[in-house]
């Protein structure tokens, strides 16, 4: 059994990109179980992270929506984590190709797990599937709450949350996850067993939306980013790399399964020890040195909530008539804004074993120095 398990080949599908990264980083360095790490992607495979690379690696270029393409990847696989996403918040948003990649992808990749007897899957989604309106208010309400407190909606009823377009199609690709655990192989061994992971936003080396783009939206306006959305709003982030460890922590927690029990068939929150703050606050933080210039300055003074969301739907309703689309959706950012979001990792520290292992100052030192290089 010793030596089974420390022969393992791992496919990391959107391995390219930002968690992904991470994922290979620490398979290389952490993992003595990995003896090969596949990487399935759109674009080549590039080690921006300097890590070591002693294990062997295979780079595929390859998209999941074609499933006879990437079908080869997945042989003689022990466990599939799967990255591989469309991450676009844009309003309105392009349904057909978050369902395209995000939910036709992933049910491509169940698939191709059953057919090549893959028996481990770990999903990463996003705690946004549980980002509803509180009470039919305009903010969420998400105060230490578990998984089995701060539920998803059914999958009919993605349009009720709070950040259109993206969350809904991961609650699509979420449910076609958990629904295939428990699957009976097509080899005839064992049966496929999944978890689907739901980190909070993640910042850090490599992130090419959340913090870079509230960068951008500061400099176009002079260095100073005006709060709106309420004085109230705090949102949980998390450090992608602690995000990319909770992926190997339970992808090492699916070898023990049993009927009822272990992480199989769950989803799970994973947060760290990041302060909890106001997203536009935190962003000032990690884009603050003392040798340069800052690069995401905050007004003083913010716009109330109610009439910045009153602005935002003015907005929306603009786009909706002229058709010229916008990056994020202005109502689902101000409901954002002025949100509490705040989960609790319950589950991950006791069914995953699961503990950041990056800590708050580290964290902030290494995204600091790559979120105030001059290009991003």
């Amino acid at each position: 059994m010793a030596e089974e398990s420390s022969s393992e080949v791992i496919l990391v599908t959107g391995g390219s990109g930002f968690l992904g990264q991470h994922i290979v980083k620490l398979l290389q360095e952490k993992d003595p179980k990995v003896r090969e790490i596949r990487i399935l992607d759109l674009k080549p495979y590039v080690n921006h992270l300097d890590h070591k690379e002693q294990k062997l690696m295979k780079m595929i270029v390859g998209d999941i929506v074609d499933l006879e393409a990437v079908r080869e990847a997945f042989r003689g696989v022990d466990c599939v984590i799967h990255c591989a996403a469309l991450v676009s918040y844009s309003f309105p948003p392009d349904k057909e190709a978050l369902d395209r990649v995000n939910v036709t992808g992933t049910r491509n990749v169940v698939s191709l797990c059953v057919e090549m007897g893959v028996p481990r899957l770990v999903f990463c989604s996003t705690s946004e599937v549980t980002l509803t309106p509180y009470m039919g208010g305009i903010h969420a309400m998400i105060i230490n709450q578990t998984e089995s407190k701060a539920l998803a909606p059914s999958c009919d009823k993605g349009w009720k949350l709070l950040l259109p377009g993206y969350p809904a199609s991961k609650l699509g690709a979420e449910n076609i996850v958990l629904a295939a655990n428990g699957r009976p192989l097509s080899n005839g061994h064992g049966q496929l067993h999944t978890v689907v992971l739901r980190p909070t936003l993640l910042y850090g080396e490599q992130d090419p939306h959340l913090v870079p783009s509230l960068i951008h939206l500061s400099e176009k306006m002079d260095s100073s980013l005006v709060r709106f959305g309420g004085s109230g709003g705090r949102q949980q982030m998390t450090y992608v790399g602690n995000a990319a460890w909770a992926h190997l922590c339970a992808k090492d927690k699916l070898l023990v399964t049993c009927p009822g029990g272990g992480i199989a068939g769950l989803p799970i929150f994973i947060t760290d020890d990041t302060p909890v703050d106001d997203l536009l606050i935190f962003a000032q933080k990690v884009t603050t040195r003392a040798d340069l210039p800052p690069r995401c300055c905050l007004s003083r003074w913010y716009i109330p909530a109610l009439l910045a969301y009153m602005v935002a739907a003015i907005i929306e309703l603009v786009v909706m008539m002229t058709r010229i689309p916008l990056s994020v959706p202005p109502c689902g950012i101000v409901a954002y804004l002025g949100s509490i979001v705040l989960y609790n990792r319950l589950r991950a520290s006791l069914h995953l074993n699961y503990m950041p292992i990056f800590q708050p100052d580290e964290t902030y030192s290494r995204s600091n120095k790559y979120y105030t290089k001059k290009k991003l």
